[in-house]
C-alpha cells in the first residue's frame, strides 16, 4: 500500500501552454479547477483554457473555500498565492521533512498540514491566514489525511490503537482543532486509509482494508481497500463500495465519486474506472468510458465531475445526471501519468 501511496502523489503530462499569474485573473465560482502537471502547479478554467502556471517542484496543494487563494508547498515553505492580485506569502518554513496534505479551515483562516520527518516524527500543525508572525501549533501525532468538520471544530484522521499490541492504524480519531484533545470515534477490523466529513458533518466517508485481502505482506504492492461510511449519530458504518482506490464528496453531500480498479501493484490499475455513487449505496453507476480512468473531483455545483482518462492522457469532464462526457480542452498530448486533479472552487 506504501508503493500505491507514492504513486498517488504523481501527476499527467498534458501539454498545457501556460502562464504567468495575472493580477486580473478573477474568476466566478466554480470557474477554477487546480492541477498538477509534472510537479507543476496550475490552475485553469473547467474546459482547459486560460492554463496559468503557479509554480514548479510542488507538493501538496488545495485551493481555498472562496476560489481566490492556491495553499501550497514548494521550495521548503507552505505558501499562499492570491489569484486575486498575483501576491505570494509564505505561511510556513519547511527546512525539513515534508508534506503530504493540507486542507483549509472552512472560514479560511487556517491551514492544517502534515509534516513528516523521516524516521522521526509525523505531526499536524494548523497555521493561521493571514499570517499572524505567531509560530504554527503542533496538534500533535498524525497519520495519512487531514479533514475538517464543516463547523472547523475538529479535524479526523485514521490512527493507532494505544489499547492494544502494535499494529496497523486501525481506528478514527478526532482533535479539536481549539484544545488539541483527542476522541476515538471508530475501531475498525483493519488498516484504515482515508477519512473525510461529509458537507453536513453527519457522517465520515473512509477506505479500509478489506479483511479478505489483510496480508501485511502485499501492502507495498497494494491491498484491496474498500469504502465505508460512519454514520455519527449511531456509530454505525455500512459498507458503500469494495474494491476502491479514491473517492471524493460532492459539494452537496448527496453522492461520492468513486475510483475503483483491480489491485495489480502499480498506479493506475489497468481496468481503473470512476464510479458515482449514491450516499446510501443504492444508486451506483460508472461514468468514466475508458480504461483506466481515476482520481475525479466534483464540481462546487455538485453537477460534474473531472477525472483523469489515462490512457489518452488527458482529463474529462462527466455530467452527472447525462453521463455526457467531454475531454477538457488542450490536454491529450502524449507522454505518461503524471498528472492529477487537485481541486474545484
Amino acid at each position: 500500500m506504501l508503493k500505491k501511496r507514492a504513486f498517488l502523489l504523481f501527476v499527467v503530462t498534458i501539454g498545457l501552454a501556460c502562464e504567468s499569474v495575472s493580477a486580473q485573473d478573477a474568476k466566478p465560482h466554480g470557474n477554477r479547477v487546480l492541477i498538477e502537471e509534472s510537479s507543476t502547479l496550475l490552475v485553469m478554467d473547467p474546459s482547459g483554457t486560460s492554463p496559468r502556471k503557479i509554480a514548479e517542484n510542488v507538493g501538496a496543494a488545495a485551493l481555498s473555500p472562496d476560489g481566490n487563494l492556491v495553499a501550497y508547498v514548494a521550495d521548503k515553505a507552505l505558501r499562499v498565492l492570491s489569484l486575486s492580485d498575483g501576491q505570494s506569502v509564505i505561511i510556513a518554513r519547511l527546512d525539513d521533512g515534508f508534506v503530504q496534505t493540507l486542507a483549509w479551515s472552512p472560514d479560511q483562516r487556517s491551514i492544517a498540514y502534515d509534516l513528516q520527518l523521516r524516521m522521526k516524527s509525523w505531526d499536524l500543525y494548523l497555521a493561521s491566514y493571514p499570517p499572524s508572525g505567531a509560530a504554527p501549533r503542533d496538534l500533535g501525532h498524525w497519520y495519512e489525511t487531514v479533514s475538517f468538520s464543516p463547523n472547523g471544530k475538529f479535524i479526523v484522521h485514521p490512527s493507532f490503537n494505544d489499547t492494544g499490541p502494535p499494529g496497523h492504524p486501525d481506528i478514527l480519531e478526532t482533535v479539536s482543532v481549539q484544545t488539541g484533545k483527542r476522541e476515538k470515534i471508530y475501531t475498525g477490523v483493519t488498516t484504515i486509509w482515508d477519512a473525510r466529513y461529509s458537507p453536513d458533518g453527519s457522517s465520515i466517508a473512509f477506505m479500509m482494508t478489506d479483511p479478505a485481502d489483510n496480508n501485511g505482506e502485499r501492502d507495498s504492492g497494494g491491498s484491496v481497500t474498500d469504502l465505508w461510511l460512519l454514520h455519527l449519530d449511531t456509530k454505525k458504518a455500512v459498507k458503500i463500495m469494495p474494491g476502491v482506490w479514491d473517492f471524493d464528496w460532492s459539494p452537496d453531500g448527496r453522492f461520492l465519486a468513486i475510483g475503483k480498479g483491480t489491485e495489480v501493484g502499480d498506479y493506475p490499475p489497468d481496468d481503473g474506472a470512476v464510479f458515482i455513487s449514491s450516499v446510501d449505496g443504492k444508486v451506483q453507476f460508472k461514468i468514466s468510458k475508458d480504461a483506466p480512468s481515476l482520481r475525479a473531483k466534483f464540481a462546487p455545483d455538485s453537477k460534474a465531475v473531472m477525472f483523469v482518462d489515462f490512457n489518452a492522457s488527458r482529463f474529462v469532464v462527466g455530467n452527472i445526471s447525462t453521463r455526457k462526457l467531454t475531454p477538457v480542452a488542450g490536454s491529450g498530448a502524449e507522454g505518461g501519468y503524471e498528472y492529477l486533479v487537485c481541486d474545484w472552487k
